[in-house]
């Protein structure tokens, strides 16, 4: 067989590989069309040089040009294109989330110690934009293959890989951190410590009390106490005093829930003739190891008493500082990446916030089972921001569908299919040639 019998087979022969590696990058993308965070292959085409004549210069003729190379076919390479993104779906799922724009989640694999330790492997992160995360109960390692629950639980992927966080405080919102740069650390979502609480300090009230046809008023308050508890008393205004159109004095004193004297030493409020505080706003109250100061300076005295000489005074608003003890329910994510604990008591904190990874070029990044993806040496080292600004934000109970374009996939299918019957003619006819020489030679 001629030389350039062979290099008609051996075009038509590598344009049919080719094709075929196409044909299943299409069949990859249209599969995986509904799998969350999945990123479409590409397959691109390009020229195999078999021989150049070196001696062909720039300025020669067209035809020089062509009759100098000597064409060997063609080569397929495929790319994922990590940096498009794909269409956001909602979800009811509480844990979900989708990222708006750059970045890519954190995750690692772990083992939990028989003490119940879980200790990361951020020797090898995986980075995903699959956010369809769920608890995932940890699994002791007793070191001889047998797994027990633990009875904590992980946010985790589906591949039960662990979410990378960092922790994450009150103090770091206040002080506006807003750039990773505490080691990785697994989102616990159970068996967390429960919040101890914070004590009263500031209290506020706003009343009324009637001016006259009473000797006792009462109003019933509360207040957290050293121990996070929350604590019922009650304020007494008792014994007026009254300097006609001048003033009226009330000796103030209180009591616990169970009507216990607390003050035994009364204060005194002074109202002046317009019933507004002149003396003894701020009142400070001591009980269950706690003291904290109440202000009265919106108490007024107006009216007369429609109950007796013992009524209680009409509570318009109290308030007080301080939060109650509990132990955690659950968490909340924000669309900054800050997630927060949620506790019996009604009180929310801060415990961990997500960073993102970006990359020059996420495109270079290489792709693992499930989704994953690993530092490649063409995507460059990872950068780590938090999202909340325009360069990412995270969708709450969303995930990130494939960034397939179907109709695009049906398309390309056609157009490789085509090619593929094409390049089946080259070697087909190829034969036939073959045949006639040889043919000639009997």
């Amino acid at each position: 067989m001629s030389t350039a019998l062979q290099g008609i087979f051996h075009n038509g022969v590598a344009g049919m590989l080719a094709f075929e590696q196409g044909m299943g990058a299409i069949s990859d993308n249209i599969s995986n069309q509904n799998t969350v965070g999945y990123k479409r292959v590409e397959t691109l085409f390009s020229t195999v040089l078999g021989q150049v004549d070196r001696s062909v210069k720039q300025g020669d003729s067209a035809s020089a040009v062509l009759q100098a190379r000597n064409v060997a076919g063609v080569k397929p390479t495929t790319r994922q294109l990590v940096d498009v993104q794909g269409a956001i779906l909602g979800t009811s799922r509480p844990y979900d989330m989708a990222i708006s724009g750059q970045g890519m989640f954190m995750f690692a694999t772990g083992t939990i110690d028989t003490a119940g330790t879980l200790t990361l492997d951020t020797d090898h992160v995986m980075y995903s934009r699959a956010g369809d995360l769920s608890p995932f109960v940890g699994l002791i390692d007793d070191g001889a293959g047998t797994l027990t629950a633990d009875g904590a639980t992980y946010l985790t992927n589906k591949n039960g890989q662990y979410l990378l966080a960092q922790d994450y405080t009150a103090a770091d919102i206040l002080a506006g951190v807003t750039t990773p740069t505490g080691a990785f650390v697994p989102v616990q979502t159970s068996d967390q410590n429960a919040f101890g609480g914070l004590p009263t300090a500031t209290a506020s009230l706003s009343a009324v009390i009637p001016a006259s046809g009473a000797t006792t008023v009462t109003t019933p308050l509360y207040f957290v106490d050293a121990n996070g508890d929350q604590v019922g008393m009650t304020l007494e205004f008792s014994n007026p005093v009254v300097v006609a159109g001048t003033s009226t004095t009330w000796d103030l004193t209180t009591y616990d829930d169970s009507g216990t004297l607390i003050a035994t030493t009364p204060g005194a409020v002074v109202f002046d003739n317009s019933g507004a505080i002149t003396t003894g706003s701020a009142y400070s109250h001591t009980q269950s190891g706690t003291t904290f100061t109440i202000d009265l300076s919106e108490v007024v005295m107006l009216g007369d008493s429609t109950s007796g000489t013992t009524t209680q005074a009409v509570q318009i608003s109290y308030s007080h500082d301080g939060l109650p003890a509990g132990a955690l329910e659950g968490l909340e994510i924000h669309e900054d990446g800050i997630i927060y604990g949620k506790y019996s008591g009604g009180v929310t904190q801060p415990l961990y916030r997500i960073p993102l990874a970006s990359f020059s070029n996420p495109n270079g990044l290489m792709s693992l089972a499930g989704n994953m993806y690993e530092i490649g040496s063409e995507s460059g080292e990872p950068t780590l921001r938090f999202p909340g600004d325009e360069f990412a934000h995270l969708v709450l109970s969303s995930v990130e569908n494939a960034n397939v374009d179907l109709a695009d996939s049906f398309s390309q299918m056609i157009i490789i299919q085509r090619a593929y019957s094409s390049a089946a003619t080259v070697v087909r006819t190829a034969d036939e040639m073959s045949s006639t020489v040889r043919d000639l030679m009997r």
